[in-house]
């Protein structure tokens, strides 16, 4: 008498045809999916212009604080984002922080009341948000910042008219 059985998965063994197939598979979709997989803050510029973007992140505070332990915050830019296209413009993890931006571009600019002090070239810089009246230093000036709603470890901004 035959006993029909049902395949054990856990001890039946997959052949070497079936891993030629099953292995190329998972490296493509680690491949297409890298980019989602990384922490980071994306732009995509929605205009019919260039768009030119400066960023500015501080560690989320603990409930109920609101000084970020005086650790201050990290100040970058610039990048030129065409119109249509998207842009990594930092690693860190988004959720984990409150980002900030200005943008601006010859049909219009984004800025906020948050401000902190640029320079006119590339830059990275540790700083303290300011007060109207502050000074910045030598090379750089005052400029407002908005603040983005971050909440996922991936965070995408679109620029838009």
């Amino acid at each position: 008498m035959r006993v029909n059985s049902i395949p054990d998965p856990i001890h039946s063994s997959i052949g070497p045809g079936r891993l030629l197939v099953v292995f190329p598979v998972i490296v493509l979709i680690l491949f297409v999916f890298q980019n989602d997989i990384k922490a980071n803050v994306r732009f995509c510029n929605k205009t019919g212009t260039t768009a030119t973007v400066a960023i500015a992140y501080a560690e989320k505070d603990e409930p109920g604080t609101s000084t970020n332990g005086h650790r201050g915050v990290t100040v970058s830019g610039w990048w030129n984002i065409e119109p249509n296209e998207c842009k990594v413009v930092s690693n860190i993890d988004a959720g984990n922080y409150w980002v900030y931006y200005y943008a601006h571009s010859s049909g219009g600019t984004w800025e906020g009341g948050s401000l902190l002090c640029v320079a006119s070239r590339r830059f990275q810089t540790g700083t303290q948000f300011m007060r109207q009246n502050d000074q910045c230093p030598a090379g750089y000036r005052l400029q407002g910042f908005r603040r983005m709603a971050t909440a996922a470890t991936n965070h995408t901004h679109n620029l838009t008219n």
